[in-house]
């Protein structure tokens, strides 16, 4: 019996395309959407320490007044203030903790009522205020401490539990200083602390109080509220009710960058997402950089980031000013802090944004897509990857796997519309990875093909390889592009919501590009499916039986490793430390070109790209398949750069742009200085 003779998949590439087609159309819909939002929100508050401003007054012997004056004036926009603790008020000589003796314990009010049998058991804690922390004292305990565990007699306070607990219990922000910073026309930005004193009575009359006191009557928002040590307020049991009262007293949550607070990611998917990112350099980090170094990277974190307010701590050291025939030399501490303040503010303005000096900063607008909208772009990464499976296979198949891609196009439609409607998280999870490994090997099976016409084609090799890569590159940001617009939502502008998948993304198109060249699994003109599995089959069988020499075995240790530091330098918080000369080199092109290329795209990735392309001209496939396989790193990172969504989208695109650019520039001058006989054309076969 014969085997049914096979059908073209021309059909199926069509409807790939058409899918494609509608997906990145829906996607621009929603990238412009998302462009919007980023735009939305521009104002960057500039913080100081109000700790740090009374030590600095202290030190250069000036009224704290005039200190926040002078940052104001250099760009600061509030001042950071921590709420008030017993502990912190003892250490401050504003408080004393004294023994109780039992007469004292019998004239307490506690003990004064009449026709009651007492037991006299010791209190835990007898505090003695001063006049000025007796009312911070007095109205914190109130709102924060059981009334059944704590009194007053007007002179002291009694409490009944555990010292050290008691020591770092919230009360509140301190009047006094509020109305001093607030003087000079700066706002307050509460850190309030959290632990176990937080309860579901005391956490909504102390939001109710720290908002009123703080609020400077500007803006949708009274202000934004970070909060103290390493535990939000209310963790685990209490944050849904911290959300509402946060909304309710239009206050903003500052999640802290890099800060690790247990509860933050809770919080924020709480919030929607509807709060602002906060970015500082401890004090620790500053000793290790010069001023400048640390401006540039309060920068970077607005433009890059979506950072919007920045905590700004003082170098440790005064630095030099440049100003110096115009210093004051008596105060060359509060200087030189003027200085790096006013910095910073020339930073960000540079980059297009402003300090917030009309009103606190504020979210980004509400953004989220409408789920058909959501479900095309799930069925363009869907198809993408369905396309590279057919680009590899043979153009004719028998019918029954026609009729199966038929049916996976149906069922990818069904599923990209059922994810868009419920489990959006879960879809964005599948059809990104989809987009994210079907995109790049698209463009790099593509590539592939591409070197066995190379030879043929009449023009200059160096033109071909560089519209080869212009090509490649434009279907990987098609899939980039995808995975943009499925983040079109407020939650992933913060990073309160990240893609899943990134080191995944990164890895499989070099794994899988690697067993394509190891088999030689693209198909070739006019062959059947029979053929291409026995080819296949042969290759593999032919490539694990080869011996196995000590040169194979380092330049396989050597691709892992590279695989490996590229997984593992990828993101913001890798924590893989980048030499001082990279650093360099980097800020240097973040000057020049505003959105610094990835190194691994114009360094390594495009010259690569370029050098397969050369060799595949010159009929050197096998050189010209291992640089390909070096090239593709460029291709995973372009697409790599959108997996990002608090980066913003045009910021992204200026830096494909970039690493284009700059990456063909760099390869055609190591074309020209090291291989410039590469570049001559070849003869052309006879009889042409």
């Amino acid at each position: 019996m014969t085997s049914p003779s096979p059908v073209s998949t021309r059909s199926l590439y069509l409807i790939c395309l058409v899918v494609i087609a509608l997906g990145l159309l829906a996607a621009a819909i929603g990238l412009a959407r998302r462009i919007r939002a980023e735009a939305s929100s521009k104002a960057v508050d500039i913080v100081m320490d109000y700790r740090e401003m009374v030590g600095l007054a202290g030190m250069e012997g000036v009224p704290l007044a005039d200190v926040l004056t002078r940052m104001k004036g250099a760009g600061a926009t509030a001042v950071a203030l921590q709420e008030e603790t017993i502990g912190e008020l003892e250490s401050a000589g504003q408080v004393q903790t004294l023994p109780m003796t039992l007469n004292q314990m019998i004239r307490s009010p506690r003990y004064a009522k009449p026709n009651e049998t007492h037991h006299f058991t010791e209190w835990d804690m007898t505090l003695q205020p001063s006049f000025p922390a007796y009312g911070i004292i007095y109205e914190g305990l109130t709102r924060a401490y059981p009334a059944d565990n704590w009194i007053s007699d007007g002179f002291r306070f009694y409490l009944e539990g555990d010292p050290e607990a008691i020591r770092e219990l919230g009360l509140g922000l301190d009047p006094d200083k509020v109305a001093q910073i607030k003087a000079v026309g700066l706002r307050i930005m509460p850190r309030l602390k959290g632990g176990a004193g937080v309860s579901t009575r005391n956490l909504p009359a102390s939001l109710v109080a720290v908002a009123k006191l703080i609020d400077s009557g500007k803006g949708d928002t009274r202000g934004v509220l970070v909060f103290d040590g390493t535990i939000i307020p209310g963790y685990r049991t209490l944050l849904g009710q911290l959300a509402d009262e946060m909304k309710k007293n239009r206050l903003t949550y500052g999640a802290v960058e890099f800060g690790k607070q247990k509860g933050d990611a809770q919080l924020g998917t709480k919030l929607d997402g509807q709060l602002v990112r906060v970015h500082s350099i401890s004090v620790e980090e500053l000793s290790n950089l010069q001023p400048e170094e640390a401006v540039q990277r309060f920068g970077l974190a607005v433009k890059d980031r979506n950072i919007r307010v920045l905590y700004v701590h003082l170098p440790p050291v005064a630095g030099e000013n440049p100003d110096s025939g115009n210093a004051n030399v008596e105060h060359p501490k509060l200087d030189s802090a003027v200085q790096y303040v006013y910095g910073i503010k020339k930073e960000i303005i540079v980059a297009g944004f402003t300090p917030a000096v009309n009103g606190p900063a504020h979210p980004f607008a509400p953004l989220a897509l409408p789920a058909p909208l959501l479900a095309l772009i799930f069925a363009g990464a869907g198809a993408g990857f369905l396309l590279w499976v057919l680009s590899v296979l043979p153009a004719e198949l028998p019918r029954g796997y026609v009729r199966l891609g038929c049916v996976l196009v149906v069922l990818g439609l069904l599923f990209a519309l059922g994810f868009s409607m419920k489990m959006t998280s879960v879809g964005r999870m599948l059809f990104g990875l989809l987009a994210a490994v079907g995109y790049p090997m698209l463009a790099l099976t593509w590539a592939y093909r591409k070197l066995d016409r190379l030879p043929e084609e009449r023009r200059h090799p160096l033109f071909s390889g560089i519209g080869a890569l212009v090509t490649a590159t434009l279907i990987t940001l098609g899939g980039a592009l995808l995975i943009a617009a499925m983040m079109a939502e407020s939650r992933f502008l913060v990073k309160v919501g990240q893609f899943a998948g990134v080191k995944l993304a990164l890895a499989m198109p070099l794994l899988l590009f690697g067993a394509l060249i190891v088999t030689d699994g693209v198909a070739k003109a006019g062959e059947s499916l029979a053929d291409y599995t026995a080819r296949i089959r042969a290759r593999l069988r032919e490539f694990l039986w080869k011996p196995v020499y000590l040169w194979g075995i380092l330049a396989a240790v050597v691709a892992l490793v590279a695989v490996a530091l590229l997984l593992v330098r990828s993101g913001n918080d890798s924590g893989v430390g980048v030499s001082a000369l990279e650093l360099k080199f980097r800020a240097i092109l973040e000057q020049w070109l505003v959105a610094r290329p990835r190194t691994k795209e114009f360094a390594l990735g495009h010259p690569l790209f370029l050098f397969a392309m050369i060799a595949g001209a010159r009929g050197q496939r096998t050189l010209a398949l291992m640089l390909l396989l070096g090239a593709a790193i460029g291709q995973v990172d372009v697409l790599n750069t959108y997996c990002h969504a608090h980066t913003p989208v045009l910021l992204s695109l200026l830096r494909t742009a970039n690493g284009l650019w700059l990456g063909i520039g760099l390869g055609v001058i190591l074309l020209v200085v090291f291989a410039r006989k590469a570049l001559r054309r070849q003869p052309a076969p006879p009889g042409e």
